[in-house]
């Protein structure tokens, strides 16, 4: 489908004008604030990656439930406690070593969806995945260089934009961010990480990514903004096939979170990570159409002379309200400016009492 095709499909949908919003704040060339960031989740790995095998996927936090409650014989339903428990009775290098055994990194490859994520002018890119995907996917960038950050100490050396691991990566980090006691002391353990996120949040507006409304970082993260930051965080916008009952889009607005929820635009898919994948295409391709245009391309309008001096004067006005603001009007464009002017139908007698009428 084309750029112009799911723009149009995406006008449709109760949530375009958040889109909308959020899309002129990403492009938003002025300095009255910094932007907007990205923090990446699980979900957008798990439809993103490619690799040789078309039957494995990514896992997600319960498939990694489901396979810790195995080897403890075991039974729960909150992931943290239940990597708690794995902690505890086999050692947090235990659950290390499963973590990076069940995801592989180094089998699984960037995706096109990275690459039209990355494109984007994100003033940071944080991520609670413990994959290098999005590394990885911006070393193939042209246009566009992300700063890595992997470990605390690497934030003073790094700048923007940074593609930021909060939680850790697989092969190269000795910590990764899993457990509930990992979270419960992360604000002490990770104060540098805490202190960014937090500027990050007061500064620019969050597009969360990835996640779904029941994701264990989801509900981390903005629990913490929610208790940390009140009023002083910009508005976070959770995107996807949320599949939302009123019920829960309230429970988000609650917490300062705007929904855009694509569900309506995936219907006809029946695998769930399908849905998530074309969900996550529509909107990159959304904010990308949304763009608007370098004011140095501006022009004027081509007046019709044929056409009444009440739609002429309309063209002009339109104009006007759209003229960038520079001080000197470039040359070229004064000369169409005063060519239109000096139009004679708009000094005839005959010409006002027709805008009278």
């Amino acid at each position: 489908m084309s750029t112009e095709a799911k723009l149009s499909q995406i006008r449709n949908i109760s949530d375009f004008p958040v889109l909308e919003r959020f899309a002129s704040v990403l492009w938003r060339s002025d300095n009255s604030f910094h932007g907007a960031a990205v923090m990446v989740g699980a979900g957008f790995s798990r439809c993103s990656a490619n690799s040789g095998d078309a039957t494995k996927k990514l896992p997600l936090w319960f498939d990694l439930s489901n396979v810790l409650q195995k080897e403890l014989k075991s039974e729960g339903t909150d992931p943290l406690r239940i990597a708690e428990e794995y902690s505890a009775y086999f050692g947090k290098q235990a659950l290390n070593e499963l973590i990076k055994k069940e995801l592989n990194d180094s089998a699984w490859f960037p995706g096109q969806l990275h690459n039209e994520l990355l494109e984007l002018p994100w003033t940071e890119v944080l991520t609670t995945n413990w994959d290098s995907l999005l590394e990885r996917a911006s070393d193939r960038l042209q246009e566009r260089f992300y700063n890595l950050v992997n470990r605390q100490e690497d934030l003073s050396s790094a700048r923007s934009p940074r593609i930021v691991k909060l939680h850790g990566t697989v092969n190269v980090t000795n910590e990764l961010i899993f457990t509930q006691e990992d979270y419960r002391t992360y604000p002490a353990s990770h104060a540098a990480f805490v202190n960014f996120a937090r500027q990050v949040f007061i500064e620019n507006e969050l597009c969360l990514i990835g996640f779904s409304g029941d994701d264990p970082n989801f509900l981390q993260w903005a629990g913490w903004v929610r208790d940390h930051l009140s009023n002083s965080a910009r508005k976070i916008y959770l995107v996807g096939a949320l599949g939302l009952t009123a019920a829960k889009r309230k429970y988000l607005e609650s917490m300062n979170i705007a929904p855009i929820d694509l569900t309506e635009l995936v219907t006809q898919y029946d695998d769930i990570d399908l849905k998530h994948q074309k969900a996550s295409e529509i909107f990159l391709a959304a904010l990308k159409a949304l763009k608007p245009e370098p004011i140095w391309n501006w022009r004027p309008s081509t007046l019709n002379y044929k056409a009444g001096v009440k739609e002429k004067l309309l063209s002009l006005m339109k104009d006007r309200n759209e003229y960038p603001g520079w001080l000197i009007c470039p040359p070229v464009l004064r000369s169409i400016y005063i060519n239109q002017l000096y139009d004679s139908s708009f000094s005839t007698q005959e010409a006002l009492l027709k805008l009278e009428d």
